[in-house]
């Protein structure tokens, strides 16, 4: 057989093997380009989940009573409409949010994705009562636990006049020709509040209710999930 005749043989398997290592290589530039698109994606989904979960807890959001403590009533009212239009960040993203074992609000229809887990606060508050029993000499009270806000419900008896209130020092009410009835007064959640009362006359049991807020906490876990 001569040099030319093996040659002319060869040719097939030469082809063969350059097809099957064009196809290697075609295989493997795909899926190189989908392991490569699969991570973007997946980079993009934990940068939005992170970004949504810091948001959700930070200060300034609408469902937190401070940094990292959801407010238990504002979290509960989260839809997906209000997710969107108070978290911009995840506009165009199919979400879904956790408070523990409870889903607060889904926004598309996550079916995988990425999710991110923090542990937080959640303050729940409950109205409580007091009808103090005060003085002329002494007409102060502190409220046992801190509150936003407290309801004063004034109804002296005759020959008594209250006409100024002060929390921490600070005038809420004041009424030159006396004082009478229910009023809302806001609070630092920060600090026990004092009730400061100018009177000429005592403020017998009955003469005088507070309804003030104490809040309740426990941990949670917040679960963010982004997909898409």
């Amino acid at each position: 057989m001569t040099r030319r005749s093996r040659a002319q043989m060869n040719l097939p398997a030469l082809g063969v093997a350059l097809l099957v290592v064009t196809t290697v290589a075609v295989v493997s530039v795909g899926m190189a380009d989908r392991a490569y698109l699969s991570a973007e994606r997946d980079a993009d989904q934990r940068r939005v989940a992170v970004a949504l979960s810091e948001r959700l807890v930070g200060p300034e959001s609408r469902v937190t009573a401070r940094a990292n403590v959801l407010d238990a009533g504002a979290a509960s009212r989260l839809t997906a409409s209000r997710l969107r239009t108070l978290f911009p960040v995840a506009e165009g993203k199919e979400v879904r949010v956790r408070l523990g074992d409870r889903t607060l609000a889904v926004a598309g229809d996550p079916a995988g994705g990425t999710t991110i887990r923090r542990l937080v606060l959640v303050e729940n508050r409950t109205a409580a009562s007091l009808t103090p029993n005060l003085s002329a000499n002494a007409p102060t009270v502190t409220l046992p636990r801190r509150s936003p806000r407290v309801v004063v419900a004034l109804s002296p008896p005759a020959g008594t006049d209250v006409t100024v209130v002060r929390a921490n020092g600070r005038v809420v009410l004041r009424n030159a020709s006396g004082l009478r009835g229910t009023f809302a007064v806001d609070l630092s959640r920060f600090e026990t509040a004092t009730l400061a009362f100018e009177t000429d006359g005592p403020l017998p049991t009955g003469s005088l209710e507070l309804t003030y807020y104490p809040a309740e906490t426990r941990k949670a876990v917040l679960a963010v999930t982004v997909d898409g």
